[in-house]
């Protein structure tokens, strides 16, 4: 089960939230932040690794039962309080972070100073810790291109739409 990230930029809640079960038990719970930005490195060394600490601590335990419990709720897990309680074991909960880079981190050697610090944050066995990089070079341009040819698309359909509705009357 997998819940739809928190929309506002302002927010500080769960990037991604995903429940992987075994059977029908819970195997873990796979905390994600995803991030879009122009300085990969500080992004992960100040704002990713602090977040993961606090999940690690207990500091974001009701927001991390919240997300888990209404995700179970909106899928009809028939057992949603024996997931609650696995959650609370740092052993159920992994970790994921995806941040786009430019070609500073574009090489194994990047990638590791990208990351350096990981292992600090979220302690354990290096399955509960997960990395991915998208690279692209100039992302707010990026971004923009594809800002503007989904809009086009969306014009495009609802043209579309209101010309069948004038053709035929609902």
């Amino acid at each position: 089960m997998i819940r739809s990230p928190h929309m506002r930029h302002a927010d500080k809640g769960l990037d991604g939230l995903l429940v992987e079960f075994e059977d029908t038990e819970i195997a873990r719970v796979v905390i994600s932040e995803e991030k879009a930005t122009g300085n990969a490195r500080t992004m992960v060394r100040d704002r990713v690794w602090p977040e993961f600490q606090d999940f690690e601590t207990g500091r974001r335990d009701a927001e991390l039962v919240d997300g888990v419990s209404t995700l179970l709720a909106g899928a009809g897990h028939p057992n949603p309080d024996a997931v609650v309680a696995a959650i609370l074991w740092t052993e159920k909960r992994a970790y994921r972070v995806a941040v786009t880079i430019d070609d500073t981190h574009a090489s194994e050697k990047g990638l590791k100073a990208l990351y350096k610090g990981y292992e600090a944050a979220v302690s354990g066995a290096i399955d509960r810790r997960r990395a991915e990089a998208f690279q692209v070079q100039n992302l707010r341009p990026w971004f923009e291109n594809i800002a503007v040819r989904a809009t086009a698309i969306i014009d495009a359909e609802e043209a579309a739409i209101q010309c069948m509705t004038r053709e035929r009357p609902i």
